[in-house]
């Protein structure tokens, strides 16, 4: 079973009130829903407009970062950057979350192996990183809109 068939069953299933909760709110049958997200059901699979669906409702994205990951690639989250934000504070979050992530390739590292789940809490740190420098990069774009500089 690969990740996305994990993440798509997980989420359904831990949607409060499961797949016929789920699917009463996304107009599927529960049942089918169910089915829909079980790794051994070949017959009934997610269009991508379900899988959607899905995220925009539950507002879970592991099937996002599930599929991405098979595929080599990073989600970043889009900033909503909001006035009052504080850069100092945000370039201390980047620099904590830089340390992290050398946090875990030095513990990935230090015994001469990486195992594949040293890998994946390498790639969810590079992927908090990222999310965190990309913040702070919106924010220095809206301090020097605010400042009246130019791009």
């Amino acid at each position: 079973m690969t990740s996305y068939e994990n993440a798509a069953f997980n989420t359904v299933h831990d949607y409060p009130g499961g797949a016929k909760k789920l699917g009463e709110e996304i107009d599927i049958n529960g049942q089918v829903l169910a089915h829909k997200v079980n790794p051994n059901d070949q017959a009934n699979q997610l269009t991508v407009q379900q899988a959607r669906k899905i995220m925009v409702k539950t507002a879970d994205y592991r099937m996002l970062y599930a599929l991405a990951n098979e595929l080599n690639h990073v989600c970043i989250r889009s900033v909503d950057v909001r006035s009052d934000q504080c850069l100092h504070k945000s370039i201390t979050k980047t620099v904590k979350e830089f340390g992290e992530f050398l946090a875990a390739v030095s513990d990935a590292t230090e015994d001469g192996d990486v195992t594949a789940n040293e890998l994946r809490n390498i790639d969810k740190e590079l992927g908090e990183l990222i999310g965190k420098a990309n913040f702070l990069r919106s924010l220095c774009a809206q301090w020097a809109g605010l400042q009246g500089g130019e791009g």
